[in-house]
């Protein structure tokens, strides 16, 4: 019967048990039965060692590259330095404990010199590993490791002579199933060291024979990665509530000064067109003002110029009338009729300049009145309370009553002040001061008594001249005629006043609106104004002047902000856009972690439980086939059997899961806190004829086989590569070496063996042969046998 193996090198593909013992009776041998073959897989080619330990110079062991020696055994004298190929392949490997490999420091694996040797500067110790199964994640069909130290301490390691690290390295040997703590490599004592090893030390081991050991690493990467994004997470957070206050303080001011810009701009665009319609419009109707003037004042120069010649006709008919009948009496009422007349015309100016102050006045009145701004409201209403309070006080405690009285009257007042100020003032609201209604009543009453006057003297006048002898009817018509003209020019005079009136009110008008551009305005946006008629004009000047009185009480409310603000609130806006990126793409991460070590948990689980069951059976298979019966059992303990041990990776990785877990919200503890998480494993071993339950109570020989038929089982259920087994036999006698060897010689389609031993049963099965000796100067040397030309020829190759 044949059974076909096919052998893979990914680690997550776990192998059928091989039912190398299914169906057999205890405790008869049964190899017999089959023959087995083997497919391509990883295995060790060849191992160089130079300066390391006790081989000075470069020595290389061939282990074969076609992978038909399956088992090489490495012989020699005490002290010759067997062990230190093992501790060689252990350390190229990535052993970090110096007591491992059986020194105290790491000059200790330096070749150290002798009497007639030098001491070497460097160890290095080269791997060369078949991967056409590509079971190493690597392009590459042959890998080769290398690790070297230097006497100063420095130290690297190479992968087919490129420089890596040992992370990486440890991660490529534990996808391909090979590791420098698991079983690959079993040194002297370490046989029974996982018998005598507590349950979770034991658990590393085990961890690695049910293939999951890459798995934990990749875990233990992405729980660092979480905890690393954790804690960059909280950093960033709190940076974020840092910040976080004064970004929204400068985004309340950036409101603010936002607002400010909108409206200024809608005040700069109401401004605009306000004035330029009311300039322009004030503007022509002053043109249109003065040109009315300068009719009305020709009209008044032509008809004093016909007056003035009317005067002089009568002034030549009255001197000839004087040298014809000299009469003193009217020249006199003639003379005082003219002075009459221009006190009346004089009067007249004095009103007409009162009139001219008042309309002025109200034009002021109108274009300078402002509301208080809402500080100085504030002020007055403060400052009537306190006096209210004050005379509530008064009141209160049976004050005089004319006190009482007389404050009463002044808060009246002050408010009644404060309601006039708030209030703004309408044309026919205004009130002329007083000096100007007192020049008013002096205007009208000398025009009152000037008119009295002119009335009188043309009473006398008409009577002297009625009485005269003199009296002609030519001085009566030109008189009459004169009047008129007086009359004319009066109306006429009235006209042109009111005219002034107008052109003084629109020229204020102006000179106010000048002023205001000015003060609101651009230097540049006022001349441009001013210069040219531009296109924006508005419907309603009174309703855009009201809003811009509006919106400059809203930018003096707003206040002031430094322009510094906009620029301080994009940088730490741009800040605060980063960080909450960077904090989602850390939540992102953790999740991505998290979902990737539910993953890993779920494969470890199944992985282990199906690789331990079938490692179990076949332990307990191994041992009554060893032992001639017995029984012997793997326990796996669970959460709270071994709650008080701490020592393994999983272990340690819980712990830093419940320090994350203080200051994440429970990101860790859907995964590492079940039910079914495995603390450690212990052994049951009980030889035929029996009742141990201790493992301490077996004896050496027994804990020998008990530790051979376990690794038999593994090495049955998830062969490594290869396997290094450092005298693991150097317990057993005669009969159970026999039995050993067989078993090895069975395994060898299943794995590469390389085992050192003194026993000649172990030695016979081998298919070849390295001796290894020690010359003077302490310097390990090697003697090379292939057993089948040593069959053949009687010849042995150095």
């Amino acid at each position: 019967m044949t059974v076909d193996l096919l052998m893979v090198g990914c680690p997550r593909a776990q192998l059928a048990p091989c039912s190398l013992l299914a169906g057999t009776s205890v405790p008869a041998f049964v190899f017999s039965q089959f023959s087995l073959s083997w497919r391509y897989r990883m295995h060790l080619i060849s191992l160089e060692i130079q300066g390391f330990k006790t081989f000075q110079k470069k020595t290389r062991l061939d282990f074969g590259g076609s992978r038909k020696t399956n088992l090489t055994v490495i012989v020699g004298p005490n002290g010759s330095g067997k062990s230190n190929i093992a501790d060689a392949i252990r350390w190229c490997l990535g052993e970090q404990s110096m007591k491992q490999l059986r020194g105290k420091k790491t000059e200790d694996i330096i070749f150290s010199g002798s009497e007639g040797k030098a001491q070497a500067g460097f160890a290095e110790v080269s791997m060369t590993l078949d991967n056409t199964d590509r079971a190493m994640n690597v392009d590459y069909t042959e890998v080769v490791i290398t690790r070297r130290v230097y006497r100063d301490g420095d130290a690297s390691y190479l992968l087919n002579g490129k420089q890596v690290r040992l992370t990486d390295i440890q991660l490529l040997l534990a996808e391909a199933g090979i590791g420098q703590r698991t079983y690959a490599v079993i040194g002297q004592g370490m046989i029974d060291h996982v018998l005598t090893s507590s349950p979770e030390e034991r658990k590393v081991f085990f961890d690695d024979a049910t293939g999951v050991r890459g798995l934990q690493m990749k875990r233990h990467q992405a729980a660092l990665k979480l905890k690393r994004s954790s804690e960059h997470l909280q950093e960033a957070r709190m940076i974020l509530r840092e910040i976080e206050p004064r970004l929204s303080n400068l985004r309340r001011q950036v409101s603010r000064l936002e607002k400010r810009e909108r409206v200024e701009n809608d005040l700069r665009a109401l401004e605009r067109s306000y004035y330029n319609t009311v300039f322009w419009q004030l503007e022509d109707e002053r043109t249109a003002l003065q040109r009315k003037r300068k009719d009305a004042a020709e009209a008044v120069r032509l008809k004093r110029t016909e007056l003035q010649k009317g005067d002089d006709e009568l002034a030549a008919i009255e001197a000839e009338m004087q040298e014809e009948n000299d009469d003193s009496k009217a020249i006199e009422a003639e003379k005082a009729y003219r002075a009459a007349q221009a006190r009346l015309r004089a009067a007249r100016d004095k009103k007409f300049e009162a009139e001219r102050a008042i309309e002025i006045a109200k034009v002021r009145s109108q274009s300078s009145w402002a509301p208080l701004p809402l500080h100085a409201i504030i002020e007055e209403i403060d400052a009537i309370t306190q006096e209210h309070d004050q005379l509530h006080a008064t009141i209160t405690s049976g004050g005089d009553i004319t006190a009482i009285s007389r404050h009463s009257e002044s808060v009246l007042k002050k408010a009644k002040a404060l309601k006039q100020r708030l209030i703004k003032p309408q044309p026919q609201d205004f009130t002329a001061s007083a000096e100007q209604l007192t020049a008013i009543k002096e205007a009208e009453a000398e025009i009152e008594a000037a008119e009295h006057g002119v009335e009188e003297i043309e009473r006398k006048l008409h009577e002297v001249r009625t009485s005269s002898k003199t009296s002609k009817s030519a001085i009566l018509e030109t008189q009459r005629a004169l009047r008129r003209l007086q009359n004319d020019i009066h109306t006429l005079e009235g006209h042109v006043h009111a005219i002034d009136l107008d052109l003084a009110r629109t020229e204020t008008s102006l000179s106010n609106v000048k002023q205001e551009m000015r003060e609101w305005l651009p230097a540049d946006l006022a001349n441009q104004l001013q210069s040219k008629k531009q296109i924006d004009t508005t419907d309603n000047p009174e309703r855009d002047r009201d809003q811009m009185r509006r919106l400059r009480r809203e930018l003096e409310l707003i206040g002031g902000i430094d322009d510094g603000v906009m620029e301080e609130f994009h940088e730490l806006e741009a800040r605060h856009s980063y960080l909450s990126g960077q904090v989602n793409d850390l939540e992102s991460a953790m999740l991505g972690s998290e979902k990737l070590i539910h993953g890993l948990d779920k494969d470890i689980s199944t992985q282990n439980k199906t690789a331990f069951a079938a490692i179990n059976k076949a332990f307990g298979m191994y041992f009554k086939l060893l032992f001639g019966g017995g029984d012997a059992a793997l326990i796996q303990l669970r959460g709270s059997q071994n709650d008080e041990t701490k020592v393994t990776l999983d272990r340690a990785l819980e712990a830093l899961a419940e320090d994350h877990l203080q200051e994440e919200a429970d990101i860790l503890a859907r995964f590492e806190k079940t039910a079914d998480f495995i603390r450690g494993i212990d052994i049951h071993a009980t030889p035929p004829g029996k009742r141990l339950k201790s493992l301490n109570l077996l004896s050496g020989g027994e804990r020998a086989l008990t530790s051979i038929a376990l690794l038999s089982a593994i090495l049955e259920t998830n062969p490594a590569p290869f396997v290094v087994l450092d005298e693991v036999d150097a317990a057993l006698d005669e009969s159970n070496t026999l039995k050993f060897a067989e078993i090895l010689g069975k395994l060898q389609p299943l794995t590469q063996f390389i085992v050192i031993t003194h026993n000649r049963a172990t030695m016979e099965a081998g298919d070849k042969l390295y001796g290894v000796t020690m010359d003077g100067n302490g310097i390990s040397n090697l003697l090379s046998v292939e057993l089948k030309d040593f069959e053949e020829n009687l010849t042995a190759r150095r």
